[in-house]
């Protein structure tokens, strides 16, 4: 089992160099100082997470999405109750689910202790270790209901964000592309879900969970011209709104 958490480890920071040395060359892409993350210390707040092995990145994006918003980080602190039994309940908007302090161990997500938990909680609500959307992981999360929107409303989508982003509300926001761009860690044909931490007239910035404390800038033409779909949590609607090309 050591052997096993050991290699996924290797394996998500081998994904993480990728990125690094990818965009090594290009002034469009920037590291976070994170100051790191605690893998043993459930405090209700996300530091550095890494994807696993397997294909659970419509989940990892969701759960590191809760950071970049007001909405998020207010449901982040208080989505995990200690039962201090070897238990933990996850009170999802969507129905509370009780993981084991086994579950826990066994996600393949890497890192922070808080977001390793969720995930947990997540599997055993809606498997998703066998692929899922950000938006129905944002849907399980809030308890809220889904509303879809068409290429009309994509201007009008990327104008909300960006004013929750200008006043500070900030968004819990992901998504994923049709076009790849190797150079910035961009992976096309919706291959891969990213989260969005911000979003202005000019720029968008993503953060891959490959590795949380990397962020990928590109301009906000290229983002609208290459996404193949998007979500982001409405809180003051209740909404889930998800947008596809």
């Amino acid at each position: 089992m050591k052997m096993r958490k050991i290699k996924k480890r290797i394996g998500a920071l081998c994904l993480a160099l990728g990125i690094a040395a990818s965009t090594l060359f290009t002034p469009v892409t920037a590291l976070a100082a994170t100051g790191g993350y605690s893998e043993s210390q459930l405090d209700g707040k996300l530091d550095t997470i890494y994807q696993g092995s397997i294909g659970d990145c419509g989940a990892v994006s969701a759960i590191q999405a809760l950071d970049n918003s007001k909405y998020g980080r207010k449901i982040f602190r208080k989505m995990i109750t200690d039962n201090y039994n070897g238990t933990y309940t996850l009170n999802f908007g969507g129905g509370r689910v009780t993981v084991t302090e086994d579950d826990v161990y066994n996600a393949y997500i890497e890192g922070d202790l808080d977001a390793r938990v969720i995930e947990a909680g997540l599997q055993k609500a809606m498997n998703v270790y066998n692929g899922c959307f950000a938006c129905d992981v944002f849907t399980r999360m809030t308890g809220f209901r889904q509303r879809t929107y068409r290429s009309s409303n994509k201007t009008e989508i990327m104008n909300t964000m960006a004013a929750k982003c200008q006043n500070g509300e900030g968004i819990t926001a992901a998504c994923d592309f049709n076009i790849a761009d190797p150079s910035k860690g961009i992976i096309g044909d919706g291959g891969h879900s990213y989260s969005i931490k911000s979003v202005n007239k000019n720029t968008v910035v993503l953060i891959n969970p490959w590795d949380t404390s990397v962020l990928i800038s590109m301009p906000r033409s290229q983002f609208e011209r290459s996404i193949r779909y998007m979500t982001y949590v409405d809180d003051a609607a209740k909404n889930v709104v998800v947008y596809w090309e």
